[in-house]
């Protein structure tokens, strides 16, 4: 999910988080070889700012962790309020949710919160971007210098976050990467999953196996930053269901997906479930994003999306759409002839309903969700 993407040659930035440059370091300085102390729960709990007292109670790291916590705890509060619970009352009177259900969240970064709001009892979340995952931070060990600096990029992340509710991909790709204090986006979802009430039972690296038909355990070593590519984390709700959250590093451009079949083969059956994708830089209504966009058209159940996603007179055709908010034209920063059909179906439709909660990018017009079910 991203804001003022940019394609370079077939690599193509597809996600987004947003974080402020505190300068860089090697991320190894948080990410040491060797047992951590703090067990993957306590770390997950600390990054949401929900419990932070292993980390305080160790002299070097107590005041950062302290402070980080209390700034944590105000700003989730802040989106809890402004965007999460009027989010969450839509979807429990709009969406319909299953039990133990698939949800796919392509261009997603490590937005969990959405999609977890959308359907909060699914069983399994899928979520692509193009930044990596990378390993668990170690937080009680390594330089508490670093381990401070980490808290003072993280915390500018949560802060946007919180007050936008999508990320920024060109601050992420910046600022989440080999060199930088935080090393990919498994510490956010980590976070983002403590602050959502789950406990964080493992997080482990994964990839799509040979065939493409399902995601396997990576081999590689587990020290290695490159093994950490893509991840799974295994959460626990309050009553004891487990549910299963999938973060994977892939360019979906069809110029990366022409050229391998497993991961074609892959994005393809997953598309076989709901789809959920906003502040997705209208890459789906681009002629270089059309396998990605016909797998859903041809398999989804069901699309839950904001104006980036698919073009509505693609979408018109395979479902029947359901408008909400308001919508006259995309942001600025895109060609004006974006989503005219959409544009056209706002100002004519006579059953568009209101929408309580603002989403993805700003407009003139304010916010617009679309929500299509498959015909039968």
């Amino acid at each position: 999910m991203g804001w003022m993407n940019r394609v370079t040659g077939a690599f193509v930035v597809v996600a987004a988080l947003t974080w402020t440059a505190m300068g860089t370091a090697s991320a190894k300085g948080l990410t040491p070889s060797g047992a951590t102390q703090l067990s993957v729960a306590q770390t997950a709990k600390i990054l949401a700012g929900t419990d932070v007292t292993p980390l305080a109670e160790l002299d070097d790291r107590k005041r950062f962790a302290t402070e980080y916590a209390s700034m944590a705890t105000e700003k989730w509060s802040r989106y809890q309020q402004k965007i999460a619970t009027p989010l969450r009352d839509w979807a429990a009177k709009q969406l319909p949710s299953a039990a133990g259900e698939t949800v796919y969240y392509p261009f997603a970064g490590p937005d969990l919160p959405t999609v977890h709001l959308l359907y909060p009892d699914a069983k399994r979340y899928v979520l692509i971007a193009l930044q990596k995952g990378g390993r668990v931070p170690r937080l009680a060990t390594g330089k508490p210098a670093v381990a401070r600096l980490f808290f003072r990029v993280f915390s500018r992340g949560w802060k946007s976050f919180a007050h936008r509710g999508f990320f920024h991909t060109d601050h992420m790709n910046r600022d989440m990467n080999e060199d930088s204090f935080v090393e990919g986006v498994t510490p956010v979802l980590m976070g983002f999953a403590a602050g959502l009430g789950y406990e964080v039972l493992t997080v482990s690296p994964i990839r799509v196996n040979a065939d493409g038909s399902d995601l396997e355990p990576h081999p590689g070593d587990k020290t290695k930053r490159e093994t950490w590519d893509s991840v799974r984390l295994l959460l626990k709700r309050a009553d004891g269901t487990q549910v299963t959250v999938d973060y994977l590093h892939m360019d979906l451009s069809d110029g990366f997906l022409k050229k391998d079949e497993a991961h074609r083969s892959w994005v393809e059956m997953i598309s076989k479930n709901k789809v959920v994708t906003k502040a997705a830089s209208h890459l789906m209504q681009k002629p270089f994003f059309s396998i990605v966009k016909q797998a859903i058209l041809e398999h989804a159940t069901s699309i839950w999306q904001d104006e980036t996603g698919i073009d509505y007179s693609e979408l018109d055709k395979h479902f029947d759409t359901q408008l909400f908010g308001e919508f006259t034209r995309a942001n600025k920063l895109w060609h004006e002839n974006v989503q005219r059909s959409l544009s056209r179906a706002y100002a004519k439709r006579k059953d568009i309903q209101p929408l309580p909660f603002r989403v993805g990018y700003n407009k003139d017009s304010g916010s617009c969700v679309q929500y299509a079910v498959r015909r039968n």
